[in-house]
């Protein structure tokens, strides 16, 4: 079985297709009163600070305020009635056409990149809804361009410290995690979205938490929300 470039490129396009289809639809249907997102996206570097600074946020700005990062595995699995397991496999990871074939041969109840894709799409936009949400990764500012989006970045040796001290691992340990999940982030955005994570134009701070520091973060994301959903 071959596919061309141009068939993974056409997927590719289905996909954006559908997911900004299903968000303009969804938006159609809210009140004017509404409209304005009142979700915060975190796009982070591994090893950035982005959990704990989504944490200090929600904690600054009420109870009403809730942290979706892992959840969000068990709401797409519960959306599309399958095991968490499952969804995390395929959770801000990238997968090759023929990872999917394999898996799909082996596992007849395996989730597919499409199903993945929508599922998660139906969750976020249902988020969005309910408001007052910090939705961390999963290509959520691509889902929401109303929502607050931030991206969080560091430089390596910043975050190689960070995971050095938090997940207790080796210099090159630390070093070769970030660079995995980094990637895998990245290739997943692109894959999912057809966009490069790093673009700013899916952003509307991008922050540097080894210069800022990730109290000043918070205040600088809090400011720019009480400004937005005023």
């Amino acid at each position: 079985m071959h596919i061309t470039d141009d068939a993974r490129l056409t997927d590719s396009r289905i996909k954006e297709w559908f997911l900004r289809e299903k968000a303009r639809s969804e938006r159609k249907n809210l009140p004017c009163s509404q409209r304005v997102c009142r979700v915060i996206t975190i796009s982070r570097e591994y090893g950035a600070g982005g959990a704990r600074i989504a944490a200090k946020i929600c904690d600054r700005l009420g109870t009403n305020w809730q942290v979706w990062d892992k959840e969000i595995i068990d709401a797409v699995a519960e959306s599309a009635q399958t095991r968490a397991q499952m969804v995390e496999s395929l959770d801000e990871h990238a997968m090759s056409w023929l990872q999917e074939l394999c898996r799909t041969i082996l596992n007849s109840h395996v989730l597919e990149t499409h199903a993945y894709c929508r599922h998660l799409a139906q969750v976020v936009l249902a988020l969005a809804h309910q408001g007052n949400k910090i939705i961390i990764g999963r290509g959520a500012n691509f889902l929401l361009p109303q929502a607050l989006n931030i991206r969080l970045r560091a430089a390596l040796d910043f975050r190689i410290r960070n995971i050095m001290e938090f997940e207790h691992l080796s210099h090159e340990d630390a070093e070769k995690k970030i660079r995995h999940i980094d990637r895998e982030r990245m290739e997943f955005t692109r894959q999912m979205f057809s966009r490069d994570i790093d673009d700013a134009a899916g952003y509307d701070m991008i922050i540097r938490t080894d210069n800022l520091g990730l109290d000043p973060t918070v205040s600088a994301i809090i400011a720019a929300a009480y400004e937005r959903f005023k």
